[in-house]
């Protein structure tokens, strides 16, 4: 009985891969178009350096996923952890996303593994005037 409980507990306690794959698809359609994946950024901050940046300042997960649903509602220069993606792009419009989608993505975003493009470390560098140290 105690096994199964202590189960039963792990399960609901491990990430839901209904809300990973729910939030990568949010992710896909709402985010994407803006935030590359791949390749140097064209009209946005790629999304790996979101996370670096984001994960820097916020480590604690729930911490990670609110400020992301902030920012999204309400974007604002003054909040910003990326100043050089504010010069470069000015900041995001602020978008009517629901909140729980929003936060599903902030989830995928936070729980996955996201791999670090090989011209990051190189732009970092510029930016920041210091070697990019993984946090």
């Amino acid at each position: 009985m105690k096994r199964i409980l202590i189960s039963g507990l792990l399960i609901l306690l491990m990430p839901s891969t209904h809300a990973s794959n729910e939030g990568k698809t949010m992710f896909e359609t709402l985010c994407m178009s803006c935030h590359a994946t791949s390749g140097p950024p064209t009209v946005a901050p790629p999304v790996f350096g979101i996370k670096n940046h984001v994960l820097r300042a916020y480590p604690k997960r729930e911490d990670f996923i609110n400020y992301i649903v902030q920012w999204v509602k309400q974007p604002d220069a003054s909040r910003a952890l990326m100043p050089g993606a504010v010069r470069r792009f000015g900041v995001m419009p602020a978008l009517a996303y629901p909140e729980d989608q929003v936060r599903k993505v902030a989830e995928f975003l936070y729980d996955s593994n996201l791999r670090m493009p090989r011209w990051y470390q190189q732009h970092y560098e510029q930016e920041h005037g210091k070697p990019y140290r993984d946090h």
